[in-house]
């Protein structure tokens, strides 16, 4: 894995400059669209005196679309407005398996769900341009998420994470972010918690940058 990131890495480099459009008097428009989709899901066993229920759920489909717009405050600095969009869904399958003479009848229950959710989010970039083309910024900011069937369900989040920007063309730009350190407050429940790591939540996303300085 190291030695490909590498050769990525020494390839986007040699690829010759590129003069990133961005510094103050710049804005720039993208944002990232993220889809993945589980057919096996999982499985879960209960047992009780009366008899045993399996529950399954699968065809889990998990889709998020994060538009974004930002403008420059600096030559380094940016701040941008991120709304999003989610959906998660799939199908539950619970299977009831009655012990003889328990006086119980098994049965099989199907339900398919989607939850979908809004979001709107404020964050902060920092660019540190390592060549013309490539370079990497931390991004950090407060985004506040709702369920859309009941708006008093959903989560603060404050927190941020590292990111590699590449320049494909002088205004048209491909990020990789990856990691997170983030604190989530949950508005229905009222708890409270903290993620950190490196290895999880790698997304990608795409920036379109225009302006003059």
């Amino acid at each position: 894995m190291k030695k490909h990131l590498f050769t990525l890495l020494f390839l986007i480099t040699a690829a010759g400059a590129a003069n990133a459009q961005i510094g103050k008097g710049h804005y720039y428009i993208g944002g990232n669209f993220n889809y993945n989709y589980d057919g096996y899901g999982y499985t879960n066993t209960f047992t009780y005196a009366t008899g045993s229920t399996v529950y399954t759920n699968h065809g889990i489909s998990n889709l998020q679309i994060n538009p974004d717009f930002g403008f420059f405050l600096s030559n380094k600095w940016s701040v941008g407005i991120q709304p999003g969009y989610s959906r998660v869904g799939g199908t539950e399958t619970s299977a009831y398996t009655a012990l003889i003479n328990s006086g119980t009848t098994s049965y099989t229950y199907n339900h398919k769900y989607h939850n979908d959710a809004l979001s709107l989010g404020v964050h902060f970039r920092y660019y540190c341009m390592l060549t013309d083309k490539i370079g990497v910024f931390p991004q950090f900011g407060v985004t506040s998420a709702h369920d859309v069937n009941n708006f008093k369900s959903g989560s603060l989040n404050v927190g941020g994470n590292p990111n590699i920007v590449f320049f494909a063309t002088p205004k048209l730009a491909v990020n990789l972010g990856f990691g997170n350190l983030q604190y989530t407050h949950d508005y229905q429940t009222k708890t409270n918690s903290f993620n950190l790591g490196l290895n999880t939540n790698i997304n990608f996303g795409v920036n379109y940058y225009w302006g003059k300085k």
